[in-house]
């Protein structure tokens, strides 16, 4: 089964919650002929990842997709858990300052597992008169007033910043059929 398999049941149970015999009847409508057991054994499986959602109701079984996405605070903070302390704070400003063209606030670096940011050659608190405008700007989560705000003193980009945007989209796109399978352990010179 294809990844295409997954996107058309994630999309039918991201609709509407079917049963078993549901899924498989809206699953041919799509193209897709398996048995139902083929079917109900695909959807235990999401289940046990966590993708999937079951309830019982006797005498069925209903599923629905469930929203695991994650907002960009916890995809950095999952990989800035691999950063040294040290470097964190850098690693976090640089990111979010980038990443979403204004200062950071104290409450995202809190966000991001950083509750007291140490001093850093890189970072200063931002003095931008916009501030205010930044605050109201920022709609998804309550930067609460007078927050503290950091940005970058240079634009030194962090090895370990670039590692981590690599990661999450390594994570979260299907480089499947485009990547080597076999990896490359050593340089060769070409003269």
């Amino acid at each position: 089964m294809s990844g295409k398999f997954y996107n058309t049941i994630t999309e039918i149970l991201t609709k509407q919650e079917f049963s078993i015999s549901g899924v498989s009847r809206e699953l041919k409508k799509h193209g897709y002929d398996y048995h139902r057991l083929i079917v109900t054994g695909y959807l235990r499986a999401l289940e046990d990842v966590g993708y999937m959602e079951r309830k019982d109701v006797p005498p069925s079984r209903i599923y629905a997709c469930v929203n695991k996405e994650k907002d960009i605070y916890e995809l950095i903070a999952d990989k800035l858990d691999q950063i040294s302390i040290e470097k964190r704070l850098h690693v976090a400003v640089f990111l979010l300052t980038n990443l979403l063209g204004r200062p950071c606030f104290k409450h995202e670096l809190t966000l991001l597992g950083i509750s007291n940011p140490n001093p850093n050659p890189h970072i200063n608190k931002s003095m931008n008169e916009n501030l205010d405008h930044f605050r109201a700007d920022v709609t998804r989560i309550n930067i609460p007033p007078n927050d503290l705000a950091y940005e970058l003193i240079d634009n030194v980009v962090p090895f370990e910043a670039v590692d981590i945007l690599l990661q999450i989209l390594k994570d979260r796109l299907d480089l499947g059929g485009l990547k080597a399978k076999h990896q490359q352990t050593t340089l060769v010179k070409i003269s």
